[in-house]
């Protein structure tokens, strides 16, 4: 739960100002309600189990006053300068671009350009995930090149 994960307060959905009997009630809600053998079989079962996860890390958080204190003095507790962007994040971008160029040479190819476009796709996710508010521009990367990737399908199959 770093300043990029999500806020304890509100996994839990309580207030700053809640105290540790608050907090443990809450907790106790939500465990029961995601708890993993009331999932079994269901086709939500990882997500529940994800969601749970999340829940005890929040409460880790906030169910240690030393924790808490740290988390609320934190970057967690509100917003700070957006660090600069990582010079080597920047030439994995170019990178990336450079290959998505010239997916149509390796398609050509055959078996190389399968490879090719997970790595591609891969590191251009992980240098724009790892820039300030990366995650919406990632999923806009992964999102381009399946569209890429389908139309090259598509116009290959006519």
């Amino acid at each position: 739960m770093s300043a990029g994960g999500p806020d304890p307060y509100e996994v839990l959905n309580v207030s700053r100002s809640a105290t540790q009997s608050e907090i443990r009630a809450a907790y106790q809600v939500l465990v029961i309600k995601y708890h993993p053998d009331h999932h079994q079989g269901n086709p939500l079962e990882d997500l529940a189990s994800a969601r749970l996860a999340e829940i005890n890390r929040a409460y880790e958080i906030l169910s240690d006053e030393s924790r808490r204190s740290a988390y609320d003095a934190g970057a967690g507790a509100r917003p700070g300068p957006v660090p600069a962007p990582n010079p080597r994040t920047a030439q994995r971008l170019v990178g990336g671009v450079a290959l998505l160029l010239i997916i149509p040479l390796v398609l050509r190819i055959g078996g190389v350009a399968i490879r090719g476009v997970a790595i591609l796709a891969r590191d251009l996710f992980e240098a724009t995930a790892s820039m300030p508010g990366g995650r919406p521009a990632a999923v806009t990367v992964v999102a381009l090149t399946i569209l890429v990737v389908t139309l090259l399908r598509r116009r290959r199959l006519r």
